[in-house]
C-alpha cells in the first residue's frame, strides 16, 4: 500500500456497539488515501474481536490495542503511529459523511498557509441537547457548533507533533489543544456540514461532566476497567 495522505485516529473504550457506524463512515469515504489507526484503550466488551474482523476487511485500518491510559493519551499514540502529511480525528459514537476528508484536503490544498481547521459538526439528536457548557465562560451554555470538538479537527501532523499532542487532561482536552496552538499555529474554522455529532450516545463525556464535572467522568471510566 502506497504512504496514505491523511491519517484518521479513532480511540474507542466499550463502545463496541456503537463502533460499526464511525468504521463504515470512514470507508465510505470518496477520498481513498487514507489509514484508520484505531486505539482499543482496554475495552472488556467485544470491541476488539470486532475491530479483528474489520481490519482483515481493509489494509488501511491498523489497530492497536493497550491497556486503559485514557483518550488524550490514546490520541498521541495513534498519533505517533501516523505515516500520513494530514490528521484527522473522529470519536467513536460519531459518523462522517462521505466527503469529509475530501473536502478538508481539498481546503488545505487552496489553503497551504494553514495548520488545522475544526468545525462543520452537525449534531444528530434532540434539540434541547445541542447546547453544553461553555468552557471560555463558567455558568453558560454553547451551541456544540460553536465548540472546539476534537471529532472535527483536522491539520497537518507535523504541527501536531511540534505542539506536542493533548495533554492529560479528564475532560475539554480538545478544547485546550486549540487554545495552546492558536498562539503557535494559523487555525481556521470551516463549515462544511460533514461531521455527524451523535447526542443520543450513552456515556457521553460532555454528559458526564454537566452532571458531575471531573469526578462523574473518572467514575465512569473506573468501572468500565473493572
Amino acid at each position: 500500500m502506497k504512504t496514505p495522505n491523511v491519517s484518521i485516529i479513532l480511540c474507542t473504550f466499550n463502545r463496541a456497539g456503537l463502533l460499526p457506524r464511525a468504521i463504515e463512515s470512514v470507508l465510505c469515504q470518496s477520498y481513498e488515501s487514507w489509514e484508520l489507526i484505531i486505539i482499543n484503550d482496554g475495552s472488556t466488551d467485544e470491541t476488539q474481536s470486532l475491530l479483528d474482523e474489520y481490519r482483515q476487511k481493509d489494509s488501511r485500518i491498523i489497530v492497536i490495542e493497550q491497556s486503559n491510559q485514557g483518550l488524550p493519551q490514546s490520541r498521541n499514540n495513534a498519533m505517533d503511529r501516523a505515516s500520513g502529511n494530514y490528521f484527522a480525528l473522529i470519536d467513536d459514537d460519531d459518523e462522517f459523511t462521505c466527503e469529509h476528508i475530501h473536502k478538508r484536503v481539498e481546503y488545505f490544498e487552496q489553503n497551504p498557509d494553514v495548520d488545522i481547521v475544526w468545525g462543520g459538526l452537525v449534531p444528530q439528536g434532540p434539540q434541547e441537547r445541542h447546547y453544553v457548557m461553555d468552557m471560555e465562560k463558567p455558568g453558560q451554555k454553547i451551541h456544540l457548533s460553536d465548540c472546539f470538538v476534537s471529532g472535527t479537527l483536522f491539520g497537518k501532523v507535523s504541527v501536531f507533533r511540534d505542539h506536542g499532542g493533548f495533554r492529560k487532561l479528564v475532560y475539554a482536552e480538545d478544547w485546550d489543544f486549540i487554545k495552546r496552538a492558536k498562539e503557535k499555529y494559523t487555525i481556521h474554522q470551516v463549515y462544511f456540514p460533514t461531521y455527524l455529532y451523535y447526542i443520543d450516545a450513552p456515556n457521553r463525556l460532555s454528559d458526564l461532566y454537566s452532571e458531575g464535572k471531573e469526578e462523574a467522568i473518572k467514575r465512569y471510566r473506573d468501572r468500565g476497567r473493572k
